[in-house]
């Protein structure tokens, strides 16, 4: 079976056609960040350019494979951008919009993971005529800026009911661990969950790491438990990404408090769910990454062919997956792999 396509394409009967992917290293000297144009197509006014997050992480394989299953429905051709060395992550996006920018692009996808370097770009591209549509990050800041739309969770809400989900569980100290400081969606995750938890009577920690060890699960696993050995009254831990949270889940069993804490993460990875199949881990909360690029590309479809996109913001998530429904999410995956944003 070739999975979501044939049953997308069988229903629709919509052609298809190649999709310009371009990639580049995090680390390029500022100016020397490449392009490569894969299928350029000579009767567009210019590229549809995707700037979104590493596919190291399988969130974002996710996000990618939305964009790319919407390309071949709709018949779009795009360029992805994205880091591949997380270690520069606040000053190389800004950079790769300033880029992308500079190409007069027919239309920006951009998820804006930094806005201190990149709200100024996206106002500069507006200004300048270019359509932007916001995707995954930049929830509360697209209207000020000029885009279109946004397209991806609620932070605030994902965070939110992960600490009511701990409240309602029993867990009297919370522990909040942010894996990318600095990115305002991410932390609005753990202002959500704090402010949970509080109103419930409850104690919170908040703890960072730097986004050079954003997919490190060593330096994580040894962050969290260093934290747990500090303080053994935490007896729950939510995590903002897959990857944090099997250090997490490491971390507990390292401490030998395997059992005694709970923990939720955001996002989804195949551990995590076989880990919520064993009630290692709680729940995780799913924003739906594949729908955040297959609904990007979709709306940058209908609006430059059409004028048309949808009025306000499309909120994917929070989609609380547990153990009462884990085992569909693996089912799906297995079927249609990497959509639920598990690989």
């Amino acid at each position: 079976m070739r999975g979501i396509l044939d049953y997308l394409n069988s229903a629709a009967r919509i052609s298809r056609r190649g999709l310009g992917v371009a990639m580049l290293t995090g680390a390029l000297a500022l100016g020397a960040v490449p392009f490569v144009d894969m299928h350029a197509r000579a009767d567009d006014d210019g590229p549809i350019i995707v700037v979104s997050g590493p596919l190291s992480w399988p969130f974002f394989a996710a996000v990618k494979q939305g964009f790319d299953d919407a390309a071949e429905i709709f018949d779009v051709d795009f360029q992805y951008v994205a880091v591949t060395d997380t270690a520069n992550m606040t000053s190389d996006y800004p950079r790769l919009l300033q880029q992308a920018i500079s190409r007069n692009p027919r239309m920006l996808l951009v998820g804006e993971f930094f806005p201190d370097g990149m709200d100024p770009l996206i106002k500069e591209a507006t200004a300048a005529g270019i359509p932007v549509l916001i995707h995954n990050s930049g929830q509360t800041l697209w209207e000020q800026n000029g885009s279109i739309g946004f397209i991806g969770e609620d932070p605030y809400q994902m965070g939110f009911k992960a600490g009511q989900i701990h409240a309602e569980g029993g867990v009297k100290h919370g522990l909040c661990f942010n894996q990318v400081p600095g990115n305002p969606t991410v932390e609005a995750r753990c202002t959500g969950y704090v402010d949970a938890m509080k109103e419930a009577g409850l104690e919170t920690t908040y703890q960072t790491i730097g986004t050079g060890d954003a997919t490190n699960p060593q330096a994580m696993l040894q962050a969290i438990k260093g934290t747990l050995q500090a303080n053994n009254t935490i007896d729950g831990v939510y995590t903002l990404n897959a990857v944090p949270a099997m250090s997490a889940l490491r971390a507990v069993q390292e401490v030998g408090r395997a059992g005694e804490v709970m923990i939720g993460t955001a996002d989804l990875s195949n551990e995590v769910l076989e880990a919520i199949k064993a009630g290692d881990i709680a729940f995780a909360m799913d924003q739906q990454p594949y729908l955040q690029g297959f609904l990007s590309i979709q709306t940058a479809k209908q609006y430059l062919d059409y004028g048309l996109h949808p009025i306000g913001a499309v909120t994917t998530g929070p989609l609380v997956i547990d153990k009462s429904n884990v085992d569909k999410t693996l089912e799906v995956n297995k079927e249609f792999s990497g959509v639920r944003g598990a690989s």
